[in-house]
């Protein structure tokens, strides 16, 4: 028995070092390594490269139960990356004199008006509203019933209104802000948002596959977004579309991160620009997008889409005309489109570009992997080596014994539950399809074996007492 108890530990021991830290090389490039180290239900990735689209790969499934694979004309959700989209068409509009970027943005408005308030609402302009300083409250979009709000019963519903005095400081708003974009571009143009947007910017640059359907239509089959490990999820009904709605392929996102590359050299340039007071945990912002400037001097600019069921990654490089557009049908890819931001970037432009943010979530997490496997070796060599020298010896006591294999067992349960089901946010938010393990970098699936080794060899050694030494 002592020797079976030894070869357990050291099992473990080798077990989870060699998880740890064996290189996971598939024989695939970095980014096809990237995709598969998470494993998304689909993805599709489109390279620019020279001001051209020079490839797209495709990966798993459109529809996991048709077993339809990923194809290049398979169409997502790309959540906030519509914020660009719409910040593109309100610069285009801008420029064509029929929007002033710094004018109260009330007189645009006649269906719904920002609030008065204790702070000036004369204040709020598109500027600070595609630079998330506006200052209002928010809206998460959810439990609309049929027929869908317009864009201006929707911002009446979810009751607009300032909290902080415009400009002041940088809060991302997830919808409202563009949403009120989206409402400028309907009262100035006359026209439905989502009309408008076809015609006036998708069809001119080629986005034949682009609208804002939450269905598949004759513009192209749109895949099922996938929650948690892989369960099929309704695609969740966005009002706001000029925040988050836009449906579209790695194809079409390419072509617009190439129509965004010729804006940056033809155009005034204020989008790209850092604004004021934009400084944030996850760096400085633009006018709907990212701007990360490299060490030698250039700068990248990206923006990311998170929605249940749905991520995206747009970045582009003006200077070399290259960029990556990522597209994917599932919550486990919400840290890969981060990740092949940085592995695009390090092998186009010799440079890792990271949201900082992210970067320290994954630090954070690295370091814990880090000292838990510091522990279980030393944890694991004093273990082993009191065993084998007789130090210690098994407690002859079957009840103990049955309580710490019962106690391993409710712990893998209780971390089942907690993290790869939904019913912890259906419990205290009332929110399905959202698992806690989702939000958590790669690194979490290594802790979580490391915690449990280290649990193991903490049960081993309850099921072992100190050797009488005889007096």
């Amino acid at each position: 028995m002592k020797k079976r108890i030894t070869f357990i530990a050291l099992a473990v021991i080798l077990f989870v070092v060699a998880i740890a830290v064996l290189p996971k090389d598939k024989g695939a490039d970095e980014i096809d390594r990237t995709v598969q180290k998470y494993a998304p239900m689909g993805a599709s990735i489109a390279i620019i490269e020279q001001g051209q689209i020079k490839e797209i790969r495709n990966y798993g499934y459109a529809n996991k139960e048709k077993k339809k694979p990923v194809t290049d004309d398979t169409r997502f959700k790309i959540a906030s990356i519509s914020k660009t989209v719409t910040s593109y068409a309100v610069m285009q509009l801008v420029e064509a004199g029929k929007l002033d970027l710094d004018a109260p943005v009330n007189q645009y408005l006649t269906r719904w008006q920002i609030p008065k308030s204790e702070y000036n609402e004369e204040k709020v302009t598109l500027r600070r509203l595609m630079s998330h300083t506006a200052g209002l409250t928010g809206s998460d979009e959810n439990n609309y019933t049929t027929p869908l709000p317009t864009i201006d019963e929707a911002l009446a519903l979810h009751d607009v209104r300032l909290k902080r005095e415009p400009g002041k400081q940088f809060e991302y708003s997830e919808f409202v802000g563009h949403g009120i974009c989206q409402l400028v571009i309907e009262e100035v143009t006359g026209m439905k948002f989502e009309d408008y947007m076809v015609e006036q910017v998708f069809e001119p640059l080629g986005m034949q596959e682009t609208d804002y359907s939450d269905t598949s239509n004759t513009k192209g089959e749109l895949a099922v977004p996938y929650a948690g490990t892989g369960c099929a999820t309704p695609v969740t009904p966005i009002v706001m579309n000029g925040g988050g709605g836009v449906t579209t392929t790695s194809h079409d996102l390419a072509l617009f991160g190439i129509a965004l590359m010729d804006y940056y050299d033809n155009g005034c340039g204020e989008m790209f620009r850092v604004q004021e007071n934009t400084l944030s945990e996850g760096g400085y912002y633009g006018l709907g997008i990212i701007p990360r400037k490299l060490s030698d001097g250039r700068t990248v600019y990206e923006h990311n889409g998170t929605l249940t069921g749905w991520n995206a990654q747009l970045v582009i490089e003006p200077q070399t005309k290259s960029g990556i557009a990522v597209v994917t049908n599932s919550d486990k890819a919400y840290y890969m489109t981060y990740e092949l931001m940085e592995v695009w970037s390090k092998l186009t432009l010799g440079e890792k570009v990271s949201d900082s943010l992210m970067a320290k979530v994954r630090q954070v997490f690295t370091g814990i992997q880090a000292v838990l496997l510091l522990c279980i070796l030393l944890f694991g060599i004093i273990l082993v080596s009191k065993i084998r020298k007789q130090k210690l010896i098994r407690v002859k006591n079957p009840v103990r014994i049955s309580a710490c294999i019962m106690i391993f067992v409710l712990c893998c349960i209780c971390d089942v539950i907690l993290f790869y089901k939904d019913w912890i946010f259906k419990w205290i938010w009332g929110m399905e399809n959202y698992y806690l393990f989702t939000f958590f970098p790669p690194e979490f699936k290594y802790i979580q074996l490391e915690a449990g080794a280290l649990l193991c060899l903490f049960l081993i050694r309850v099921c072992h007492t100190r050797k009488k030494i005889a007096s």
